[in-house]
């Protein structure tokens, strides 16, 4: 005899199981009173009596729900409680989840991508309009219809405005290949945490791969805080560079420097499908990084960007260079490479207009990597940025076809305008290598060059795990102290090396010799 299916509200039939999570698990079922299917999440009864706080989460998903009617938003059907067990019982989605498409079909057409990421940021949107964060952005989180058009679910870790807070501070909140570096820090997420899990997916639909990734959470993490944004060039060569700019925006590690709402990723997102350019960015001055003075654009350049590649074996000092120079309005870092093979093989591919190019790296210095660059992309301009300026180093890198030759020293803003000038075709030569240069042809000792205030045991622990890539919270527990005795410490140092930011200070540590260099 078949068995009667269990019905909830008087109204909707609970069918075979069709998926399952840690606290929960999804159902198809029928709605008796218009025979259509529907998706009806019940929670697992463990959770009801061993995590009480879970069964608030569930009535907070469902009333979220209930507040977004948006037709790229999973449309909840009703929120039901019967014999203390809670239900919600949704729209039936047939087309499985995004995960499921990409398991199937790593790399998506670059116009199937922009019309799914164009339809999440529209629901985001009006997400983030009443105050709601989802902040659990991920593909098994999107579901497609039979059409292929994606309906954003599960918003169990969602932030609503109008709640308390039900997670306390220091907590770690959503899948760890898509957190955000404010939520591997544990600060507190704004809409800005979605903007980036978007730009994950968005990278994973192109790339056919998560950009970072690891073992364990503490691998992922790390990776998101500390390497660089892979590049996608590395990965295909049909994206439209505006799309190539929008994601590196999106991936702004720099919370202040990412782009501020979904509603401008829609604009751009709309404006690559039909082919048009993208909004006007604003025309105020870039900001460099902690300094806020600005730093004057060229005039009378090339229109297009200036595409660099970056070459060092520190992480810290890689990303540091990234992060500034993405902030210029007229630049693109279009990769980064560990050593000198590395970067003769990506400036073949790529042919940057410049490399910033380490001398010190292992496999190939950067003297043999400067004339096989020349050998392979005789447009690129090689300038030589290290730590090392005595004349036995400058003149073998001259002659092997470097444009310019700077110390890792030189101020951020300096920095930006000698790479506008070697791409223009002009020598870079650091002021502290000019002169030591000009004393050796005069037959004379430099002056040493004044040093900071000497540093304390405790500060030159610190300086090493700084240069090593450890954020405050993780310099803290590895010393025992408190994140603002870290603060503390980090200002001092800096004060008294005379030194800018944590970029500039793992640079002093590789220079002292302080922290190995990576192999």
């Amino acid at each position: 005899m078949r068995e009667e299916p269990r019905v909830i509200a008087g109204r909707f039939e609970i069918g075979p199981l069709i998926g399952e999570g840690a606290i929960g698990a999804v159902h198809v079922g029928r709605d008796r009173e218009t025979g259509a299917e529907v998706a009806i999440k019940v929670l697992r009864s463990e959770a009801l009596t061993d995590r009480p706080e879970i069964v608030e989460r569930f009535h907070r998903e469902g009333e979220a729900l209930r507040k977004l009617n948006h037709p790229n938003i999973v449309k909840v059907l009703a929120v039901v409680e019967e014999e203390g067990q809670p239900y919600i019982v949704m729209e039936y989605v047939p087309g499985g989840s995004l995960a499921d498409l990409l398991r199937r079909q790593r790399q998506l057409p670059v116009e199937q991508v922009v019309a799914i990421a164009l339809e999440l940021a529209d629901a985001l949107s009006r997400t983030h309009h009443l105050n709601i964060v989802h902040r659990d952005i991920k593909p098994g989180n999107v579901l497609l219809a039979e059409d292929g058009t994606p309906r954003l679910t599960d918003f169990g870790l969602a932030h609503l405005g109008s709640y308390p807070a039900m997670t306390a501070t220091g907590s770690r909140l959503g899948t760890f290949q898509y957190l955000s570096p404010e939520a591997c820090d544990y600060e507190a997420l704004d809409e800005r945490a979605d903007i980036w899990s978007l730009g994950i997916v968005l990278f994973e639909m192109l790339a056919g791969e998560r950009p970072f990734d690891g073992s364990t959470p503490y691998e992922i993490t790390r990776a998101i805080l500390n390497q660089p944004v892979p590049s996608l060039l590395a990965y295909r060569s049909d994206v439209p560079p505006a799309l190539v700019d929008l994601l590196s925006r999106m991936l702004a590690k720099s919370r202040a420097a990412r782009i501020a709402s979904a509603r401008l990723v829609g604009a751009e997102l709309e404006a690559i499908q039909h082919g048009k350019p993208g909004p006007v960015r604003p025309a105020s001055p870039a900001q460099g990084p902690r300094s806020g003075r600005p730093v004057p654009l060229p005039s009378g350049g090339p229109a297009g960007r200036i595409r660099v590649l970056i070459v060092d074996d520190h992480a810290v000092v890689r990303q540091g260079l990234r992060t500034f120079l993405e902030l210029q309005d007229d630049m693109e870092v279009v990769g980064e490479a560990t050593n000198g093979v590395e970067a003769v093989e990506l400036a073949g591919r790529f042919h940057p207009d410049v490399v910033l190019l380490d001398l010190v790296m292992p496999q190939m210095d950067g003297i043999e990597a400067t004339r096989r660059i020349a050998a392979c992309s005789p447009s690129s301009r090689v300038v030589i940025l290290t730590s090392f300026g005595d004349e036995g180093k400058v003149l073998p890198a001259i002659r092997a076809g470097a444009q310019g030759y700077l110390l890792k020293d030189i101020p951020p803003e300096q920095l930006v305008r000698a790479v506008r000038e070697a791409h223009q075709g002009r020598a870079q030569l650091h002021p502290d290598v000019a002169a030591k240069l000009m004393s050796a042809v005069a037959g004379r000792e430099e002056a040493p060059r004044p040093a900071g205030e000497e540093l304390t045991e405790r500060e030159v622990e610190v300086v090493r795990l700084v240069a090593r890539g450890l954020n405050n919270r993780e310099i803290a527990a590895a010393l025992t102290i408190s994140d603002k005795t870290v603060k503390t410490h980090v200002s001092n140092i800096l004060g008294k090396l005379r030194l800018q930011d944590r970029t500039q200070l793992a640079i002093y540590a590789l220079r002292e010799g302080l922290v190995e260099r990576t192999p």
